[in-house]
C-alpha cells in the first residue's frame, strides 16, 4: 500500500485529470487534485486520506451509475499490462458526451479492489473448517450414522469415525482468515461503509474476525491508514502473513484467493516503469463535477428544479415514464435527435405560461428554444407587436433549436423568478483574465453566449434573480451565511460585466451529498 505522505499534491494542473499518476519531472507520484483547491492543507496526512478514499468512492459510483447507459465504452483487455502492482480497469472506461468531449476513468487499484473482490462467504467459511473424517464424535449426530454402526451384543453401537468440520491447518488457516478480515475492515472503514452488498450483509462477522486478529497482534493504536503507525503496523502484518505461509502446509484455491489478495494489498505500490500514462483517477472530471452537482440540487432542492439537464440515478427514485431498469433515473423525456448513439434524457417540468392557440402551458425545454422564421422580414427588438411572448406565430418557424442550461430553479419567496445554473470546470481566474488568448479565450466566449442566450429566453416570460458560473472550491471552513458557498465576483470579457456571476461551491459539501447515495 502507498504512504499517503510520500504523494506530492498538485493543484491547478495543467489539464483536467484528477487522481494518483507519475510525475512529469521524477519517478515519484503526484496526487492532482480537482480546481479549486489552492487551499487545501497539503502536509495533512488525514486530508490527504480522506480525500483520496472520498474521490476513490465518487469515480466508483460515477462508473456504476454510468456503465448501463451506454455512455461508457470498456477499453480493450489487451490494453491491460499484466503486472503484479496498480493495475488500471482493462486500461481504463472511456466516455463521451453529446458534446463530444471524451474523458477516460481508471477506477480502480489493485491493492484495494482485489481485498473488495476477494470475500466470499463460503471461502471464507471453508477455509475455516473443512469436512474431514474424525475419531471424534458428535452424539447430537448420531442418527445419522446408525447404517454404518457396529452394533454389539451388549446391544451398545460403536461409530468408527464421523465426517465433521475440523480445521485443514488448525492455526495458521484461521489466522489467514483474521488477517485478510483484518485488512478489510480497516479499508471498509475509510470507505464508509460504501461496499457491495454481501460485504455490507457480514459486517458483524467481518469485524469479529479482525477484533481477533487485533487482539492477537497489534496494540489498540495500530491502524494501517493511522499516519503514526501506518509503517510499522504494514511490517508486521508482512511479517505475520510471511509465519502464516511458511507454516501451512494444505494450500487449496480458496487459500490462495486470500493470500494473493493480502500481498497484493501489502506488497503493492505505484509502479513508476509503467508507460500507460494515468495509474488511478479520471481524465475529464468535469463529467463527474455536473453529476455530482446535479445530485446535490436533485437531493436538496428538487421541488424547486424546473429544469434539468442531467439524468442521474437516483436511490429510491420512481420514475413512471422509465423502463424497470431505468426507473431510478431522473430524465423524463427525450432529447435524441437522431444525431448520437445513445438515447439523450433530460429533466423537466410544465410551465405557467399558456400556449396561445391550445389548451396547456409550455414545457420549461420549449421556452428556451430560439427560432428563425424566414417569412419574416422584422426583428422582434424593433416590432412592438412581436414582443409578447403569447402573439407569436411559431407554425411558420423553419429552423428551431433548443438550447439545455444544466439547471433553472425556481425562487422560493417569488415563484416568477428564477436562477439559472451553468457548471464549470475552470479555476476563477479562467474566467476573470482579461488578457485570455486563444482556445481558452473562445471558450469562454462561447460559454458567457450561451448562458446569455439562456437568460435572454427565459426573460420573455420569467425574472431571472441570478445567473451562475457554478464551480468548485476547497473550503477550509465552513462557508457563511450559506454553506453551499459564495458568490466571488462576476465575468468579465472585453473589461464588459456580463452579468453573470462565479459561485464557489463548496466541494466536500456536495462530494458528501453525492456519495450518500450508495450508502
Amino acid at each position: 500500500m502507498f504512504d499517503f505522505s510520500g504523494l506530492k499534491l498538485v493543484t491547478a494542473g495543467t489539464d483536467s485529470f484528477v487522481g494518483i499518476r507519475k510525475s512529469s519531472y521524477g519517478d515519484d507520484f503526484e496526487f492532482c487534485l480537482p480546481n479549486g483547491f489552492e487551499e487545501f492543507p497539503t502536509g495533512d496526512f488525514d486530508e490527504i486520506k480522506k480525500l483520496f478514499f472520498g474521490m476513490y468512492r465518487a469515480f466508483r459510483k460515477f462508473e456504476q451509475d454510468n456503465v448501463n447507459t451506454g455512455r461508457l465504452k470498456f477499453n480493450e483487455a489487451n490494453f491491460q499490462k499484466d503486472q503484479d502492482q496498480t493495475t488500471l480497469s482493462s486500461g481504463g472506461v472511456s466516455l463521451q458526451t453529446g458534446e463530444g468531449e471524451t474523458c477516460v476513468l481508471y477506477s480502480k487499484i489493485k491493492m484495494i479492489e482485489q481485498i473488495l473482490e476477494a470475500y466470499d462467504d463460503l471461502a471464507i467459511n471453508s477455509i475455516q473448517k473443512k469436512i474431514r473424517r474424525s475419531e471424534e464424535i458428535d452424539y447430537s449426530q448420531i442418527h445419522r450414522y446408525l447404517d454404518k454402526a457396529i452394533y454389539l451384543d451388549n446391544n451398545v453401537i460403536y461409530v468408527d469415525y464421523m465426517d465433521l468440520p475440523r480445521p485443514v491447518v488448525r492455526y495458521e488457516s484461521t489466522d489467514l482468515v483474521n488477517l485478510y478480515c483484518y485488512i478489510l475492515d480497516e479499508i471498509v472503514q475509510q470507505l464508509q461503509e460504501d461496499v457491495a452488498e454481501n460485504i455490507k450483509a457480514r459486517l458483524q462477522d467481518i469485524q469479529f474476525l479482525s477484533q481477533r486478529f487485533r487482539d492477537a497482534y497489534l496494540t489498540i493504536n495500530q491502524s494501517i491508514f493511522d499516519k503514526d503507525t501506518f509503517a510499522e503496523t504494514l511490517n508486521l502484518l508482512k511479517e505475520t502473513l510471511d509465519n502464516i505461509d511458511k507454516n501451512t502446509y494444505y494450500k487449496d484455491s480458496d487459500y490462495w484467493q486470500l493470500y494473493e489478495a493480502i500481498e497484493t494489498f501489502l506488497y503493492g505500490e505505484l509502479n513508476p516503469n509503467q508507460t500507460d500514462g494515468e495509474f488511478w483517477g479520471m481524465q475529464g472530471f468535469s463529467l463527474l463535477w455536473e453529476d455530482m452537482c446535479n445530485t446535490f440540487f436533485f437531493k436538496k432542492s428538487y421541488s424547486d428544479i424546473l429544469y434539468a439537464d442531467s439524468d442521474i440515478f437516483l436511490k429510491n427514485y420512481h420514475n413512471p415514464l422509465r423502463k424497470d431498469t431505468e426507473r431510478g433515473r431522473v430524465g423524463n423525456y427525450s432529447t435524441h435527435d437522431g444525431s448520437k448513439s445513445w438515447s439523450q434524457w433530460a429533466y423537466r417540468t410544465t410551465s405557467d405560461v399558456h400556449y396561445p392557440k391550445r389548451a396547456g402551458c409550455f414545457e420549461w425545454n420549449e421556452l428556451f428554444c430560439i427560432e428563425l422564421d424566414l417569412k419574416v422580414g422584422v426583428l422582434v427588438y424593433t416590432n412592438e407587436g412581436y414582443n409578447d411572448f403569447n402573439q407569436r406565430d411559431r407554425s411558420r418557424t423553419q429552423f428551431r433549436r433548443f438550447p439545455k442550461p444544466d439547471l433553472i430553479l425556481k425562487s422560493k419567496r417569488n415563484p416568477s423568478k428564477v436562477r439559472i445554473i451553468d457548471y464549470k470546470y475552470h479555476p476563477i481566474n479562467f474566467y476573470t483574465n482579461q488578457n485570455l488568448l486563444g482556445n481558452p479565450a473562445k471558450i469562454v466566449e462561447e460559454a458567457v453566449i450561451k448562458q446569455l442566450t439562456y437568460e435572454f429566453a427565459i426573460q420573455q416570460t420569467h425574472d431571472v434573480s441570478a445567473n451562475w458560473f457554478f464551480i468548485p472550491h476547497f473550503y477550509t471552513s465552513l462557508p457563511k451565511p450559506d454553506p453551499l458557498g459564495e458568490i466571488d465576483g462576476k465575468v468579465r470579457r472585453n473589461g464588459q460585466n456580463t452579468g453573470i456571476d462565479i459561485f464557489r461551491a463548496n466541494f466536500t459539501l456536495i462530494q458528501t451529498v453525492y456519495l450518500e447515495e450508495n450508502l
